[in-house]
Parts: C-alpha cells; structure tokens; sequence
C-alpha cells in the first residue's frame, strides 16, 4: 500500500488478504496495566508463545508511562496469518492515530506458511518481505536499532529481511533492513504508525535482555 492510499482502499485491503490467508482462530488480547498497550495474541497463528510472554513480561513492569491517546498501542508477537478480529483491532488502532508493532514470526515458518504471510503483508498492509536468513553463525548476532534511539539487541535465530518501499528502516542487521517504521492516514487526518520487526524481539524480552527492555519501553512511551 502507499502512504496515498484512502482510508477506504486500505480497509478493503486488509480485509481481503485476511480473509485469503486466516484460518479459523480466535485471538485473544490482554491489556497490559498502565500502559496503554494491548497485546494481541493470534494463538495457533502465533508461531511462538515464548514471543508472547516476553511482551506480557516486559509491559507489566511499564506502569509510569505517559497515558496513551484514543488509538493507544497495539503489539502482535510472532504473527503468521492475520485472522479477521485482528485485522480489524490492527485498522482500528491505525485509525484512531495508534501505535502498532507488528512482529514477523516466519523465520522458522515451513514454505506454506511463509509465502502466507508474505502475501498478507504485501496485501494487506503493503509491507514488502524478503526470505528468511539465518544469522548464527553467518554473523555477529546483534540487530542494530536507530530509533526511537541507537540500541543493539542480541538475536541468535534468523532474520526475515524487508525489501524496498516506502517507510522509515528503523534497524539492520549485517546490512540487511530488519525493521520498519511508517505512518498511515486516518480518521480525521489523525495518521497512525506501523512498526514492522523482522527480527522478533519477544524472546529477548522473555529472558531478561536489558537493551530490549529499555528499546520497549521508549517504543510505548514515543
């Protein structure tokens, strides 16, 4: 999709690649107290409960955070199909000015399942993805961040890399984009934000990376 796509066009996307890819689940969210965010979790959609509990970890111990507006902050960790409810809480947030992070769980996905989640991305919310490369031990496994501050997160798993398209790179890894950032018209004018990772940052949450952490918490307070 580009940045000049109504707000109409980008619904009727979105939905038509959800009802092309989903299967029948039934995700399920959670508040995180204090924070503004919810968590959305895509169930047998999501191709790593340790990503999901990373968040949940990491998010309740945020509860200082400014307040969040109307559309607030919407994470999905480890996501593969985009089941209906989702993409409806996805567009909905988009809309009402809100923040979504949208973590890539393809990495280990069989051929099927990527090419599904490819499509999804590419149809649905005009995000353009790469294969699937293994970083250990092609590289030195840290994903080098830029914003919303310079940080390095430790990843020893693979990377699904984007390919060219409008939007902000946000992070890289041995060269490759690893991570995007880009704004979406609204309601009203009001544009919300997409963070599309690449490189799923769940685990690192789960097992206490402080970097991680601190990147979290500045993405949820920015």
């Amino acid at each position: 999709m580009s940045l000049g796509t109504s707000r109409r066009q980008f619904l009727g996307s979105v939905v038509g690649a959800a009802w092309s890819v989903a299967r029948p689940t039934r995700p399920s969210w959670a508040m995180a107290a204090g924070t503004g965010c919810v968590v959305l979790d895509l169930q047998e959609q999501c191709s790593s409960r340790e990503s999901v509990a990373g968040y949940q970890s990491a998010l309740a111990g945020m509860r200082d955070l400014p307040r969040r507006g109307a559309g607030g902050a919407l994470i999905v960790p480890a996501a593969l199909a985009i089941p209906l409810p989702a993409v409806g809480r996805i567009v909905s947030c988009l809309q009402l000015g809100g923040t979504v992070l949208l973590e890539s769980g393809a990495g280990f996905a069989a051929e099927s399942e990527f090419q599904a989640h490819r499509a999804a991305l590419r149809d649905g919310l005009g995000v353009r993805i790469e294969a699937p490369v293994r970083l250990w031990p092609r590289t030195i496994p840290y994903i080098h961040y830029s914003w919303p501050y310079p940080a390095d997160v430790r990843d020893f798993s693979r990377v699904v890399p984007l390919g060219r398209q409008p939007g902000e790179i946000i992070a890289r890894v041995d060269g490759m984009p690893a991570a995007l950032k880009r704004r979406y018209a609204g309601a009203g004018g009001a544009g919300g934000t997409l963070i599309f990772l690449g490189s799923p940052l769940g685990p690192a949450l789960w097992a206490g990376d402080a970097e991680a952490k601190r990147w979290l918490s500045r993405v949820v307070a920015s």
